[in-house]
């Protein structure tokens, strides 16, 4: 069983843990993940306790980079109050212009990056902020995935090209049968 730290606030539901042990599990492996459980099942609390799994896995070692979550930006209100209510040991920084007025979102270097444990962007910022696509991510961890569906979108190509270690794709949208749905 996958312990989160101690400030960490939700109490995971028997699912939910399921789900945080089968992403930790995949972590220790290096292998990507798909999160499709139906929607109002916690996906964005699992993932919140996995990456405060991780967190407090790696204080043993050296602190890995940021992860990255893109979502729509409809998500923004309610990814930031789950992380206040239930990950507030989360640092992180949202990479969107209605949290820096007035002015751009300023590109973060390198220290302030090593600071954080999650930078937050939307679909589209993700493909205009070239900073984002330069840096090397530990996760990147698409809220929402089916925003990628279609490989053949400026949207999907800018999200494939990011480099990270790993990625997860969370949707409470059931995936058709095709594979190129999960590719």
């Amino acid at each position: 069983k996958v312990k989160t730290s101690g400030s960490f606030k939700a109490r995971l539901r028997h699912y939910q843990q399921d789900g945080l042990n089968w992403l930790f599990s995949l972590h220790g492996m290096r292998l990507g993940a798909c999160l499709a459980d139906d929607m109002g099942l916690g996906k964005t609390v699992q993932v919140l306790a996995f990456l405060d799994a991780i967190k407090t896995s790696e204080k043993k070692g050296k602190k890995a980079a940021a992860s990255l979550l893109i979502i729509p930006a409809s998500l923004l209100a309610n990814w930031i109050s789950e992380i206040e209510n239930f990950a507030p040991g989360l640092s992180f920084f949202v990479a969107h212009p209605d949290f820096h007025r007035p002015g751009p979102v300023p590109a973060l270097s390198k220290e302030q990056l090593a600071g954080l444990d999650l930078v937050i962007t939307t679909y589209g910022l993700a493909q205009r902020n070239d900073w984002i696509q330069k840096i090397p991510w530990n996760y990147l961890i698409l809220d929402e995935a089916q925003a990628i569906k279609n490989p053949g979108t400026r949207q999907s190509r800018a999200v494939k090209k990011i480099s990270a270690r790993n990625r997860i794709v969370m949707t409470g949208t059931p995936v058709e049968n095709r594979l190129s749905d999960l590719w």
